[in-house]
């Protein structure tokens, strides 16, 4: 059987409206799984503990929470190709990692928000990310080719699609995401990142919804967590 993962991106009081629009269409398309990956501190001006009811509102979907770097700020110029300014992780020291996913927690923990697996900003992680999360209790972290066991240190190759919504790629990504999906249409997971920002585009809507149309009736829609624990894709966990 082959799988697939939702999961909308950049889950942050900033796009309350978008966040809005992205959960009613994966709603209206029969989508029942999906992950949501919040970012606790957007750009160091959304603090989500300043927001108690936007907080409310994602909880309440029932949904897997996925944590999603701490401000989603940052980056090097060697990542101006996937990212601008987006990259938190990129370049970032053993400490300044620490820090970071550490101050996460902190937050995520005042508000009662549980979580075992990470997606960094960007997909654009560094030596110390993967160590870091371990010792922190997560699970797996997912970039954007494959998902990674961090108990047995397994790779899941697992293409993303998604759109991009910088000024000069936006328009092309949408022309290449139909064919990106017949590309992948025989890989065993497969996963599906909507961006808040997506639900800005109405061209990016129409598309959204015909592809989880789609993926609905030819793949079982998994979280990060049932992945893990009953598809027998983590060796560790095989007899779960």
């Amino acid at each position: 059987m082959n799988f697939a993962i939702v999961e909308i991106h950049d889950i942050t009081p900033r796009y309350y409206e978008e966040t809005v629009r992205a959960i009613e269409l994966i709603s209206l398309c029969g989508v029942e799984k999906y992950s949501l990956l919040v970012v606790p501190n957007y750009w160091d001006e959304n603090h989500l503990c300043k927001k108690p009811d936007f907080v409310s509102a994602i909880l309440s979907t029932g949904q897997e929470v996925v944590l999603h770097g701490y401000n989603h700020k940052g980056g090097n110029i060697k990542d101006f190709l996937w990212t601008y300014k987006e990259g938190e992780f990129s370049g970032l020291d053993l400490f300044s990692t620490y820090r970071k996913i550490s101050k996460a927690l902190e937050i995520f923990k005042a508000l009662h928000i549980k979580t075992s697996f990470f997606v960094p900003p960007a997909w654009i992680g560094n030596p110390y990310l993967e160590d870091v999360l371990y010792s922190l209790g997560f699970k797996g972290v997912a970039y954007r080719t494959y998902i990674k066991h961090l108990d047995t240190d397994t790779i899941h190759p697992s293409p993303t699609i998604t759109f991009s919504n910088r000024a000069l790629l936006s328009s092309l990504s949408v022309a290449f995401i139909p064919l990106m999906f017949r590309m992948f249409k025989n890989r065993r997971i497969l996963r599906l990142a909507l961006h808040t920002r997506d639900f800005r585009d109405k061209r990016k809507i129409k598309l959204w919804r015909l592809l989880l149309t789609k993926v609905k009736k030819l793949r079982r829609l998994v979280s990060y967590e049932e992945l893990f624990s009953q598809s027998g894709l983590a060796s560790s966990l095989q007899s779960v």
